[in-house]
């Protein structure tokens, strides 16, 4: 049984390798793309909560002070899968693309009584946006691809009852390309390209403190922090003439004094009772105005901070399971449902960025009623104020496979 999970586990990884890019927005274009909040399996379900959650069969890498809470001879494997049709809506024009990928997977293990560890490769942002427009002697197309990806490992500890501290250690790797192509009426097509190599680390810390009473009512408080730092990498610049497959110009910099990440504070608490009803609420702030971006457009390298707006999330989730342990199937299913509002980091020409979405879902049981398979569905809903810019409606259903297996039992025979 050991070597085909084995086979599970490297057959995954060997697929996120290949996994394609998820976005299609146009809005992508703009800084680093979209942003990813690390949450997976149920939380897609739950308006993407998850600083103050701590389940003894779920993964939850939002905050690592949570992975002590398996048991101490669980195994955890994670893997997630998402299909998503975005609807553009410009005026009295509509389009609708759709994209899928394979989003994530990560792993838990315990370290001992009272430490665990977690290891997995997460999304840390994506680019996915192609469009054209009219110009007075010609058109102007732009295309953009690529992603950033976080390949972490963290762990966690109990310092007393209830209380618990973890970190992850982040490698940031990826690389994001936008190209601009400008082909006039009369004259040489020209293609200005941009590519950001990102080769870097991330931090993360986390500590959760839950309070117990009468053996059935819970209540925890989570936070979290990331430090904001420069970002390391490469990043480059081209024009070509494609009349003489020519380069006009080229030109590289490192990013460490051009780009920069904000920092991250987040805060939530939840309330369990029975293990069968949660409700959490999140928060979330990046200081994304105060991080430097270099704009190379044409050659021209324009290096600044208050490109982009703070962040501010707040997210508000629940799930429900009838019965703990027993009954029938359907009173063994986890009930999911969640809203979100999210100011984005990015600032289109003045203009905010706003989500807001509602998501719900299911946790099925499998067989064991410890693996679970989750399904979520999401729809959220980006647009721009003051000005009516682009709107995006998105439809995604989130697909995962949580396997609990216990690896770490040993039998013993008299």
């Amino acid at each position: 049984m050991l070597k085909y999970k084995i086979l599970l586990i490297s057959l995954a990884i060997g697929l996120v390798a290949w996994a394609q890019n998820g976005t299609t927005s146009p809005y992508s274009r703009f800084g680093y793309g979209i942003l990813g909040d690390n949450a997976i399996g149920a939380q897609r379900a739950m308006g993407g909560v998850g600083y103050a959650l701590h389940n003894n069969r779920q993964i939850n890498v939002m905050n690592p002070a949570s992975y002590v809470s398996m048991d101490s001879l669980t195994f955890l494997f994670d893997i997630g899968l998402t299909y998503q049709a975005v609807t553009t809506h410009e005026g009295q024009l509509s389009e609708t693309s759709q994209s899928g990928s394979l989003d994530y997977i990560v792993m838990q293990f315990p370290l001992g009584r009272h430490m665990a560890g977690s290891i997995g490769l997460l999304p840390y942002s994506n680019v996915g946006y192609s469009f054209a427009s009219s110009i007075s002697n010609g058109t102007d197309s732009r295309t953009g691809e690529g992603n950033i990806s976080q390949a972490y490992v963290g762990v966690s500890g109990n310092l007393f009852k209830g209380f618990s501290i973890g970190a992850n250690v982040s490698y940031l790797f990826g690389n994001l390309t936008n190209a601009n192509t400008v082909i006039p009426a009369n004259g040489s097509t020209g293609i200005f390209e941009t590519d950001l190599k990102v080769r870097d680390y991330h931090l993360q810390f986390g500590a959760q403190y839950a309070i117990e009473w009468d053996k059935k009512h819970t209540i925890t408080l989570g936070a979290v922090y990331s430090p904001g730092k420069a970002l390391l990498g490469k990043a480059y610049t081209s024009t070509y003439d494609v009349s003489s497959s020519s380069i006009i110009d080229a030109d590289t910099l490192n990013m460490k004094s051009h780009y920069s990440l904000a920092s991250t504070y987040g805060g939530g608490i939840s309330y369990n009772y029975d293990k069968r009803l949660t409700v959490a609420a999140d928060v979330t702030y990046q200081n994304w105005a105060d991080a430097k971006f270099t704009n190379l457009n044409a050659g021209q390298l324009q290096t600044s901070t208050g490109q982009f707006n703070n962040r501010l999330k707040v997210a508000l989730g629940a799930e429900f399971r009838p019965k703990s342990m027993g009954g029938n199937y359907l009173q063994r299913i986890n009930y999911r449902a969640g809203l979100f509002y999210n100011r984005s980091y990015l600032k289109i020409n003045g203009n905010d960025l706003n989500e807001i979405g509602a998501t719900c879902g299911f946790g099925f049981p499998l067989a064991t009623d410890k693996s679970v398979v989750n399904v979520a569905f999401e729809y959220i809903n980006r647009q721009c104020s003051p000005a009516k810019l682009i709107s995006e409606d998105h439809f995604r259903i989130s697909l995962s496979l949580t396997f609990n297996e216990m690896w770490f039992w040993q039998r013993k025979f008299e």
